[in-house]
């Protein structure tokens, strides 16, 4: 009867920590855009790495000359691809429609996207494939949460969907969008 009683104390005082955590400790509120800073170890930081636009595995090529990056596009999102490339996020346009691509922007060599934060609406972003050469003005940026693909969807113009993870926010993404320029 003594290890009930102390089993049920200990699990009210379980839930008492879990909901002071959830509502007093722990703040998944959106951040402003405008909050987010880069990384003190990629402020000029600049890349110039591309590989081959006629390999098989190459879909593209990015520029976006503001942050002087210049980085070779591969499909996947996951850690592995993210380690030397931008990935091409599975399901969404490869070519024609809304293409959304994934990048560090921290704690890796290539941390393609550390600074992705300082763009701003107008700026041109470039993407060059085996078939074409686009430029996209950045029209769009917002935070988002993490399970929120809806930025991601298919979309009757081209677009250029940019995503990112924040800093001590682990639910949320930078999301960078720009529309091509006709």
């Amino acid at each position: 009867m003594k290890k009930i009683k102390i089993f049920r104390i200990s699990i009210v005082i379980a839930v008492m920590f879990a909901l002071i955590y959830k509502f007093f400790i722990y703040n998944d509120e959106l951040v402003s855009e405008d909050e987010i800073t880069t990384d003190p170890e990629f402020e000029n930081i600049t890349y110039d790495k591309e590989e081959n636009i006629l390999e098989d595995d190459v879909l593209g090529i990015l520029t976006i000359d503001k942050i002087g990056l210049k980085a070779t596009v591969k499909e996947g999102s996951n850690n592995q691809i993210l380690k030397e490339y931008i990935g091409h996020i599975e399901g969404t346009a490869t070519y024609d429609g809304n293409i959304g691509l994934a990048g560090h922007n921290r704690g890796n060599k290539y941390s393609y996207f550390a600074r992705i934060n300082e763009l701003e609406g107008g700026d041109v972003l470039t993407y060059k494939t085996k078939f074409y050469t686009r430029q996209y003005k950045v029209d769009n940026i917002q935070v988002i949460y993490e399970t929120d693909w809806s930025l991601l969807e298919n979309t009757e113009e081209n677009k250029l969907t940019l995503i990112t993870c924040i800093n001590n926010k682990s639910s949320q993404r930078l999301c960078v969008q720009a529309t091509e320029i006709t």
